[in-house]
């Protein structure tokens, strides 16, 4: 499993809330798959949350070719995020989301109109120390490697200079 996508799952089961969550999920009708699904149920009578997200963790940036490309592309995942959404899960709030850390800011004024969140740059930053902090707080197991990762590396002793600030 892509570390990205771990850490976007434990973001939703430890941030979110998420009951559940699902990674490189098929898509029923045809080739491709949805990264990362994370399922909360709602209080009292509001409709249960789902969130789908797209997780690339390009570190040289998002690129599948030409700014336009990669727009294109996104587009086509998150519509089928968004068509999976409405089939397997009708009764419920979704939440579509491209998360990446590092996208070109040409890039991103091309995603603005995606169809999904656009969760990147100082945004996943973010949501990375929100993690951070609440790995910090805590030492009980999650099932979630990369905030098992988080939690290692806010409790050392005696490196001070490896702890995550």
């Amino acid at each position: 499993m892509d570390i990205g996508e771990n850490l976007v799952g434990a973001y939703m089961r430890q941030v979110r809330g998420c009951h559940t969550v699902a990674y490189n999920t098929f898509l029923p009708w045809g080739q491709g798959e949805i990264d990362v699904i994370g399922v909360a149920l709602a209080d009292g009578d509001a409709r249960p949350r789902v969130y789908l997200a797209e997780v690339a963790t390009h570190l040289d940036g998002l690129n599948y070719g030409s700014y336009g490309k990669s727009a294109s592309k996104i587009q086509t995942k998150l519509a089928a995020a968004r068509r999976y959404a409405g089939k397997i899960y009708p009764q419920a709030d979704a939440t579509i989301e491209v998360w990446a850390p590092i996208v070109p800011s040409g890039l991103v004024t091309k995603l603005k109109d995606c169809g999904g969140a656009l969760i990147a740059n100082d945004d996943f930053t973010a949501r990375v120390r929100e993690l951070i902090e609440r790995a910090r707080k805590t030492t009980k197991l999650s099932g979630d490697d990369a905030f098992r990762m988080l939690q290692l590396l806010t409790h050392l002793r005696g490196a001070e200079d490896l702890r995550l600030k």
